[in-house]
């Protein structure tokens, strides 16, 4: 019975209100006035993100990379590397290098660890450009 009595207070204090009140009517320019708040709006919240490690950059490790795993599968010297000749047969080609390749356990774990660890930063990364965003 006391909520009733409060709701009814408050109904009979809001419709003395209303009709207290006259309503407003907007300015002739209110339109534009706000077309123009919305549009300042959209330009202040834009956020342009850049990457944290460029293209060349990424270029340069992958070739890196690729080198270290031909290097340790080889077993041979860089310099040894650059005198690789080549047998345009593609029949030698081929099944000779699959056949050679040998790549240590140590390699393997390596590679598997460094695309965890890549797979980690990504993920963490978005989350923290996604809470940058948010807030």
């Amino acid at each position: 019975m006391e909520e009733n009595k409060h709701i009814e207070e408050l109904d009979a204090f809001a419709k003395k209100y209303i009709t207290d009140i006259e309503p407003d009517t907007p300015s002739i320019d209110f339109t534009s006035n706000l077309m123009e708040a919305i549009h300042e709006t959209e330009n202040a919240s834009v956020f342009k993100p850049t990457p944290l490690i460029s293209s060349k950059v990424w270029i340069v490790l992958f070739v890196i990379l690729i080198t270290s795993i031909i290097y340790v599968s080889n077993g041979e010297s860089i310099a040894k590397l650059w005198q690789f000749k080549f047998n345009y047969s593609l029949n030698n080609i081929v099944p000779d290098f699959l056949n050679t390749l040998s790549i240590s356990n140590i390699m393997l774990y390596a590679c598997f660890f460094f695309t965890v660890l890549i797979f980690v930063q990504i993920y963490l990364l978005k989350a923290r450009f996604e809470n940058y965003i948010n807030s």
